[in-house]
């Protein structure tokens, strides 16, 4: 037997209730449910993409500041379509959440938070990356090695800072993948 809504509340209601009887308490309990935050910088065109262990199901939806601006709102945008038409091209949502510098607000499953783009941008477990002029590129290089660099946002992408622009310079010759706002990997399929 199924009783409609209830696939939603379930898994919540056993998280809680097997931190409870482990004996964690409820605040704790609470902590396990928390969703996940989406964090974008003002003025920067991305779309979310998963970080490693992420559920993709909730990053996939969202685009960050579709506007493109940096006028102390991020526009979050859900079901978008990129137009390519010259000479500029645009994101057209048919849902957005504006969010102001330094604010979050909750929308359905997710967080939605803003940084300004004078906000440092975290890059690897030692850097940051001045998200002004900087964007954090993940480089694997074979083995466990990974090297992490701030490296200077290419021209003409100051306000797209995702691999179909930046990572077209920074990643050649490898694939590049999109790590989020500010931040991209250039991958190395042989080196793994």
């Amino acid at each position: 037997m199924r009783i409609p809504g209830t696939h939603r509340v379930l898994p919540v209601a056993f998280a809680v209730l097997a931190s409870m009887v482990g004996g964690r308490g409820l605040a704790s309990a609470a902590a396990d449910v928390t969703p996940p935050t989406l964090t974008c910088v003002d003025g920067v065109l991305t779309g979310i993409t998963p970080r490693p262990g992420e559920r993709v199901r909730f990053r996939r939806r969202w685009f960050c500041d579709v506007d493109g601006q940096a006028n102390g709102v991020c526009t979050f945008g859900r079901r978008c379509r990129v137009s390519s038409e010259c000479p500029i091209p645009s994101t057209r949502c048919h849902v957005t959440a504006p969010v102001p510098v330094g604010g979050q607000q909750r929308e359905g499953s997710v967080i939605l938070a803003c940084l300004s783009s004078g906000t440092p941008t975290p890059c690897g477990p030692d850097l940051s990356c001045d998200s002004a002029s900087q964007i954090c590129v993940r480089r694997e290089q074979g083995g466990p090695g990974v090297i992490y660099a701030c490296e200077p946002v290419p021209a003409g992408c100051e306000a797209d800072r995702s691999c179909g622009c930046a990572g077209t310079s920074l990643c050649q010759p490898f694939p590049c993948q999109d790590e989020g706002a500010n931040s991209i990997a250039c991958v190395c399929p042989a080196c793994v």
